[in-house]
């Protein structure tokens, strides 16, 4: 296998956080009110019946791992087993999210704003911050995360090969089942006392950065309409 160099960096390690977004360990009240209407904006663009828990920040941009490359994650927080629908609940949410950031360009403070859904029977590891609430879920840690570069290019590498290959078929099953394993491997190492620094996290950081979650996600909504039709 012929081996690439990270196109983008998933983690950076910084001694504040994003000073942007963040003052005095709270989100500022102009960021918060904004974030609130994205959040209700995108809640009415899902269009299905669901009961809002919360809404966090998660990811790097509440932590002290964001780059310039770092969206600010915004996720409403629901119970996926309330929703019923005719294929995976993730892959549903996955496909409104891109569509949303297809058509809407909503930045920060020069910061993309990139709203989603999180299961609240399966949160997201590591540091989040309730915009309801005005307070932390769970603190950033300031320790530098550790995790092996080598290793993370390898698996990267892997999982490309994967994920070009399944397109390569053509073949729906064999697409969602890559998207499947891909989500359990990042989730097992989530599940890991390394969490959002297990490369396993990284590793699917690393493909959403180059977009190759996105292709390989394109082409599955785009074989599923296709299986919906019927004729020319």
């Amino acid at each position: 296998m012929k081996f690439i160099e990270l196109a983008v960096e998933p983690i950076g390690y910084n001694n504040q956080l994003n000073p942007k977004i963040w003052h005095d360990g709270k989100v500022k009240p102009e960021v918060r009110s904004h974030l609130l209407k994205i959040a209700k904006h995108f809640r009415q663009f899902l269009d299905i019946p669901t009961q809002v828990q919360d809404v966090i920040i998660a990811g790097a941009q509440a932590n002290y791992t964001y780059t310039k490359y770092s969206d600010l994650d915004l996720h409403l927080v629901v119970d996926y087993s309330k929703i019923d629908c005719d294929r995976e609940v993730a892959e549903l949410f996955d496909s409104k999210r891109l569509l949303y950031k297809k058509d809407h360009d909503i930045k920060i403070y020069g910061i993309p704003v990139e709203p989603g859904v999180e299961d609240s029977m399966t949160p997201t590891v590591g540091a989040a911050y309730s915009i309801l609430n005005q307070q932390w879920i769970r603190q950033p840690n300031k320790t530098p995360p550790k995790y092996d570069p080598e290793e993370l290019n390898h698996m990267v590498n892997v999982w490309t090969k994967v994920i070009q290959q399944s397109i390569q078929t053509g073949d729906l099953s064999i697409m969602r089942t890559v998207l499947k394993l891909l989500r359990k491997y990042r989730k097992l190492g989530l599940a890991t006392d390394q969490g959002e620094f297990h490369v396993a996290n990284l590793v699917y950081k690393s493909l959403r950065n180059s977009d190759s979650v996105k292709a390989l996600q394109i082409l599955i909504d785009k074989l599923y309409d296709q299986k919906l039709s019927i004729g020319d």
